[in-house]
Order: C-alpha cells, then structure tokens, then sequence
C-alpha cells in the first residue's frame, strides 16, 4: 500500500473532513502532450499518476514507538508522550503504524493556476470573517493553523499554500499538477 505526507495543518484538515483534494506537481520540464488510454504523454515518455482511482493510501505522520513499542503519533499532540524517543520522520512511515486511511475518488490533471475557487476551498482553504474590533465587509481566506498572510481569494490563499509546500516561485511556474480526489475512510 502506498503512504501519502502532508503538512500537519493540511493533515488534520484531512482527517476533520475540511480538505478532500491535493494537488501534486508533475515532475517535468516539458508539458503535457496528449492523455490516451490512461497514460500521459510527456515528450516521448508515458507517465501514469502515482494514485488510481480506488486505491487505498494510508496517512504517513511523524511517530515514535514507546517502550511496549507502541506508536506515538506526533501530529495528535502526544509530544509529551515521548519525550525521551526520537521522533521518526514521517516519509519513512510504514503502513503498519498508520492510524488514517484515504481512497482516492478521482485523479485528472491540469496546469496549478486553473484552480477554482471551489477546488481552493477543498484544498483545505477557509473562508473567514474579521470581527476585532470590528467586522469588515470583505471576507478573508486562510490555512487554518499556518501563520501566513490573509488572502482576499481563495486563490491567493492556495498560492501562498503551495509557494510554502513547494518553494517561493512554484505558483508562478504554473505547473501541471496531478489532482488528486479523495475521501477519509472510517
């Protein structure tokens, strides 16, 4: 079974329900040619997306096993919990410690910038409204648990998003991405 990584804030959105899509950058210099059969085409070289539609990916997150060699997950503020252990970085996470599943619902891909405000919004941006010490008019858009900039868009929230994940510069490339559809399983 394959493991996914998120950011600990894009994380718990997943695991609240408040983010149901990610988007993963295609990794090449040329663009995308032609879509047959299920396979992209980059120059003369077919590529197929990391996920199929259906497939189960468990949730990789930084751990540590306590003496009884029973995990302690990081990301649900058991910190304290393992105080005198390593924490063990999450890429190298088996699914054996793994506390979330996901199944993948759909997969497309498309250029960074033809995100919609919608799509932004399953992303795991939120909507939020000023109210100290009084309510503005406009609403703002934020990552729930990032010290980031305010953004009059859901766009620009996503932009300062994935500039962060990806480095200074990435939403301007404008990349192809692949989109990644998918719903938490219980």
């Amino acid at each position: 079974m394959k493991g996914i990584c998120f950011i600990k804030p894009l994380f718990h959105a997943t695991i609240e329900g408040r983010k149901t899509e990610t988007r993963r950058i295609v990794k090449s210099k040329r663009g995308i040619i032609k879509f047959k059969d299920g396979l992209y085409t980059l120059g003369c070289k077919k590529i197929q997306p990391k996920y199929k539609v259906g497939e189960i990916v468990y949730l990789k997150e930084p751990y540590c096993l306590n003496c009884e060699s029973k995990p302690c997950y990081k990301y649900d503020k058991q910190e304290s919990l393992c105080g005198l252990w390593k924490w063990k970085n999450k890429l190298f996470m088996p699914e054996k410690y793994a506390q979330y599943f996901i199944e993948i619902t759909g997969v497309r891909y498309e250029r960074l910038k033809d995100i919609s405000d919608e799509d932004c919004m399953k992303e795991g941006i939120q909507k939020q409204q000023w109210s100290n010490p009084e309510p503005m008019e406009q609403p703002f858009y934020v990552i729930p648990d990032m010290s980031c900039e305010l953004a009059e868009t859901p766009q620009a929230a996503y932009a300062a998003l994935i500039n962060h994940i990806n480095g200074k510069g990435t939403w301007e490339s404008n990349p192809y991405v692949w989109v990644y559809d998918y719903k938490l399983l219980k």
